[in-house]
């Protein structure tokens, strides 16, 4: 069966694609963490290898390849083998991620050390297998786990309509970033999970997004009693998140005027000021006092319940911000740039509102360096992705670009067989949210277009 190009085009000024609705290639891979999901991802181990799936309305079949991302040692693995030599002839392959948020990094870490582009040579969709699935809701997979009952059932019937959508999604480039802190180097320590980590400094990737202060001392607290269960892991988190919200009424907690000295729009102090907290300064200021500071790559966080941070953060969190249109400012996850908000509440990432706890905008842009407090013992909280971290007399943190990858956004509206097979397959109409807020219309509000059908838009 002659292969049929994948026709890409990178729009000036977005970071969508636009995409006819055949692969290039007639292969989808599939990479699954077989623990992810309560172990629900070994049951995609069970499908034929391959399963051939006919496409709806054409004339021609795709064939899925399931691989366990266990097998094998890393930068030696069957499943990225068999990758790299399908990518060799030129073509862009449709990759499936199951498992978490981090099980992705997982992917495009072992692409590379295998010799695949994770920008040119593929194109990374999501089957949500983890609690938050943050990046599944932002590209519109949906959030919740799928039922293993209902998996495989029917000749595999829900697993064919799931291979049939993520060959009409739309491929979009996202941006990967690298995120850095330390610690005082005689009084530091960093923490995870309780226990203390053997140096001084990390260096991690960043997909989705970086908080500090509250909200990531929630996620601490939610890491220290984490189960097997989504559904237990949200109880734990909104127990934990009532907790760490009664801290003001007896003026403890974080804050983040208490934690953090100045942020930069570089890579260390030099660069110009976001803001300080410096008496006697003219430097621009916080505003409303806040309890978390958030870095945005995706337009939802906190498992989906917080949406559209950066849309609804109608006010300045910022006196003289750097950017004096700051307001008017949209969100791209693929422009270079992060969206910088403060939450006066941590009540926000689970309020459906868009003006009562509503954020405040501080920067948008890169490179970020952020200076913590020289105080003794000062103790704060920061979350990356989901990996929480308790750092004790932290000295600073710096955000740079990495790189670029290229994602799979689920079928808009105008594709019910893709809408529907998301539902079906996971059993809960509430979290398959289709598309991403930004991806509300034909034209999105940064100017990029529209996937091509046929052709034609």
């Amino acid at each position: 069966q002659a292969d049929v190009a994948l026709q890409l085009q990178v729009v000036p000024g977005g970071s969508f694609m636009s995409a006819t609705v055949r692969p290039e290639s007639d292969k989808v891979f599939l990479f699954v963490n077989p623990t992810s999901g309560g172990r629900v991802g070994e049951v995609f181990l069970e499908a034929p290898h391959p399963l051939r799936v006919d496409l709806d309305e054409e004339d021609w079949e795709v064939s899925l390849y399931t691989y366990s991302l266990l097998e094998g040692k890393p930068g030696d693995k069957p499943g990225f083998h068999a990758l790299r030599q399908e990518v060799a002839n030129g073509s862009v392959v449709r990759c499936i991620v199951g498992g978490g948020d981090g099980t992705v990094m997982w992917v495009v870490g072992e692409a590379e050390r295998h010799g695949v582009d994770p920008k040119t040579q593929m194109h990374i969709g999501i089957v949500p297998l983890g609690t938050g699935n943050d990046f599944s809701q932002h590209l519109g997979w949906g959030g919740s786990n799928p039922s293993k009952a209902r998996l495989l059932a029917n000749d595999y019937a829900l697993l064919e309509q799931l291979v049939r959508s993520w060959c009409k999604a739309r491929p979009a480039m996202h941006d990967v970033w690298q995120l850095s802190f330390n610690v005082h180097e005689e009084t530091g320590e960093i923490y995870q999970k309780d226990k203390p980590l053997d140096k001084l400094s990390v260096t991690t990737p960043m997909l989705l997004y970086c908080g500090v202060a509250k909200d990531a001392e929630v996620a601490y607290q939610v890491e220290l009693h984490r189960t097997k269960s989504q559904l237990c892991n949200k109880l734990v988190y909104a127990a934990m998140g009532m907790r760490t919200m009664l801290h003001f009424l007896c003026c403890r907690g974080q804050r983040v005027r208490r934690v953090i000295s100045g942020m930069y729009a570089g890579v260390d102090k030099n660069a110009p000021a976001v803001f300080e907290h410096k008496h006697h300064n003219e430097a621009p200021r916080l505003l409303s006092n806040p309890e978390m500071l958030l870095f945005l790559n995706i337009d939802s966080i906190a498992g989906g319940t917080a949406r559209r941070l950066w849309d609804t953060s109608y006010r300045l969190g910022v006196r003289e911000p750097l950017d004096p249109d700051l307001l008017e400012r949209g969100q791209d996850p693929g422009d270079n740039k992060l969206e910088v908000i403060t939450l006066r509440r941590l009540l926000r990432l689970v309020m459906p509102t868009n003006n009562i706890l509503a954020g405040r905008r501080v920067f948008q842009g890169a490179p970020i360096h952020l200076a913590f407090r020289k105080k003794r013992e000062l103790v704060t909280y920061l979350q990356v992705d989901g990996e929480s971290y308790k750092l004790l007399n932290p000295d600073n943190l710096t955000i740079e670009h990495k790189q670029q990858i290229s994602v799979l956004h689920a079928p808009r509206s105008g594709s019910l067989t893709g809408i529907i097979s998301v539902l079906q397959l996971f059993n809960c109409t509430s979290n398959a949210q289709v598309g991403s807020p930004n991806s509300s219309s034909d034209e999105d509000s940064d100017g990029s277009q529209t996937a091509l059908t046929n052709g034609k838009p």
